[in-house]
């Protein structure tokens, strides 16, 4: 098929062998690539019930069905059974270790345990397994130099030391700067022994129109590159983010207590700031065929030591604002520490600034902890925080797991603990948007900000959640379609714009339709094997506590997540009804797996129904 390669790399680490596998056109028609691809891979070979740390659970890289090929389209997903919510979980990864995946496979599937530590090298359509008793034990950027010494034109994903010790927020780093971020993935690699993954460059699949495809790469490129309403994004990229989500009620601030903070405050982390330490990017930072450019990355200064990274609105929000440090070179290093040690930013510091509400609140103190905390914007106890989370030691072994696991290790502070299903939130408090909260409590990973966003903003109050719920599951779809495609969500791409540009690749027809379809089957494939595994929809597909609450001052000011939890219920119950699951139970009907072209999965949607029921005791 034009495209792909039609292969897949199968990496069998307790055995010792490589093997290769051709992928069926077919499976790519119904799961087109990246996280489609990924999801259908883990459905069909780690059963629910699967412990995710151990030998039975498989990890795939698997890039998009466009990954390299199209302007801004460096994507590879990462997919397994994640340790933190024990769901099948994605998490998407940029910069060129996708496109250099693509060079050579589809996907890549890693099973199975070695006993010493490897890393996987992937050179001329075949892979290696290597010792990296040399690289265990060591941060990603002192690895990444190594590997670059030995394979200089080689990119990388990497676990660090929270990755060895199988931190259950241990995340993916790529060549130093980019993470799949989400789900404690990095511990799925730590637990097989998988140091990184090195990718050659390799031979980028054929398009079917090739004349038609470059004039359309120019076109998108220069249109994105020079339109001025694109402007902001490529100057600042997400950095400016904090005073977005500061404005209208919904910044993490202070462990979600604050969602609304006063402008000269959000400032402090904000764009205009970030852009006083920016410097020249080094060579494998920004994606080189990528029109919008949108990475900043800055040199800062902290306790008398320079560090060079490149920070997102995401980890700025939740290693600053969450925990209450409102000093950007001191969130920087924090970044820069994270990605070194490899953690979730998104994950840490919502757990760090869940710890220090519990020292605000009088819950813990300095005798549990083991050493003096302020509470927020404590920088010191942060970076002292971070360090033992990795190394798993002292009050890190309670944190390292995150905090829906600390507040039941500890027996006290779930009620402001930041978590759907396990997984801690991002730095976007749903309450100041209008069922927002919807697309956390029904998202397939957990709590997730890239699960689809309702329209139009609008404040809960200001109506029924149940009435933008279609437009909720627009959003969903175009994200899942951009995560199968291997495009950026910050490229702005059309839907019609996609289809085009796949059409052209693959040589067939393919309508927004049709790639609306394939994301929704992939949703209800994920849906099945979760209830089958341990989710009970009726019960799990819900918020946290915190953001019952009102908000206490602001434009979102009074707003809860929801007008009143009858708001939610209905709100929750168009949802499944809208995407051709039980309306009651949150099960795909079988029926829908057949209308999805999908019948396959039948037999296991019926199954799914009864375990559903039977647990609900119905």
């Amino acid at each position: 098929m034009y495209g792909y390669h039609n292969r897949i790399a199968r990496v069998n680490l307790t055995e010792g062998k490589v093997t290769y596998e051709e992928l069926p056109d077919e499976v790519i028609r119904k799961f087109i690539g990246g996280k489609g691809l990924g999801y259908y891979l883990i459905y069909r070979e780690v059963p629910p019930g699967t412990d995710p740390l151990s030998p039975a659970n498989k990890f795939v890289f698997a890039p998009g069905g466009m990954t390299g090929l199209v302007p801004g389209s460096s994507k590879v997903i990462a997919v397994s059974k994640s340790p933190e919510t024990r769901l099948i979980s994605d998490s998407s990864g940029g910069d060129a270790f996708g496109p250099k995946l693509k060079g050579h496979f589809d996907a890549l599937i890693i099973e199975g345990k070695s006993e010493e530590p490897v890393y996987l090298y992937v050179h001329d359509g075949k892979v290696e397994i290597l010792s990296a008793e040399h690289l265990w034990g060591k941060g990603n950027y002192e690895v990444a130099k190594e590997i670059w010494k030995e394979h200089p034109t080689a990119s990388m994903a990497m676990i660090g030391p929270a990755g060895e010790k199988m931190s259950r927020i241990a995340n993916v780093v790529y060549d130093t700067e980019r993470a799949s971020g989400r789900g404690g993935l990095g511990a799925v690699l730590g637990s097989k022994k998988v140091k990184a993954v090195v990718v050659e460059p390799g031979e980028k699949p054929k398009v079917a129109n090739p004349e038609e495809f470059q004039r359309l790469w120019q076109e998108y490129y220069n249109e994105f590159a020079t339109n001025p309403k694109y402007e902001h994004t490529r100057n600042y990229g997400t950095t400016d983010g904090m005073r977005g989500s500061a404005s209208v009620g919904m910044s993490p601030a202070y462990n979600f207590s604050r969602p609304y903070i006063p402008d000269e405050l959000a400032s402090k982390l904000a764009g205009d700031e970030v852009k006083k330490y920016e410097v020249e990017p080094e060579w494998f930072v920004h994606g080189k065929s990528c029109p919008i450019k949108c990475a900043r990355y800055v040199e800062v200064e902290y306790k008398g030591r320079k560090i060079r990274v490149k920070p997102e609105y995401e980890s700025i929000a939740m290693l600053g604002a969450a925990t209450g440090v409102f000093n950007f070179p001191a969130v920087a290093y924090f970044n820069w520490l994270v990605n070194n040690l490899g953690l979730d930013s998104i994950a840490t510091g919502n757990t760090i600034a869940w710890l220090f509400e519990m020292v605000e609140k009088g819950l813990i103190g300095e005798d549990e902890i083991g050493f003096p905390v302020k509470g927020f914007g404590d920088e010191e106890a942060e970076e002292k925080l971070i360090k033992l989370m990795a190394e798993r030691k002292g009050i890190g072994a309670i944190l390292a797991d995150g905090v829906k696991r600390a507040c039941e290790r500890l027996g006290r502070g779930c009620e402001f603990a930041v978590h759907v299903k396990g997984m801690e939130a991002p730095a976007w408090d749903p309450r100041g948007r209008r069922t927002y909260a919807l697309s956390y409590a029904t998202a397939d990973v957990g709590a997730s900000h890239l699960r689809g966003w309702p329209r139009p903003h609008q404040l809960p109050n200001q109506g029924p959640a149940k009435e933008l719920v279609p437009s909720l599951i627009e959003s969903r779809d175009e994200s899942y379609i951009t995560d199968m495609l291997g495009t950026c969500k910050f490229v702005p791409y059309k839907l019609e714009d996609l289809a085009r540009l796949y059409s052209i690749v693959t040589g067939e027809e393919w309508t927004v339709e049709e790639l609306r379809r394939r994301a929704w089957g992939v949703e209800s494939i994920a849906r099945i094997h979760d209830a089958l595994d341990w989710v009970t929809p009726p019960l799990d597909d819900t918020i946290p506590p915190r953001w019952w609450e009102p908000e206490p001052d602001g434009p979102a000011k009074g707003n809860a997540a929801f007008i009143d939890y009858n708001d939610f219920l209905e709100a929750r119950r168009e949802f499944y009804r809208l995407r051709g699951w039980h309306e009651e139970l949150g099960v795909p009907l079988p029926e829908t797996m057949e209308e999805l072209g999908l019948p396959e999965f039948k037999e296991d949607a019926e199954r799914a129904l009864e375990v559903v029921k039977k647990r609900m005791g119905l």
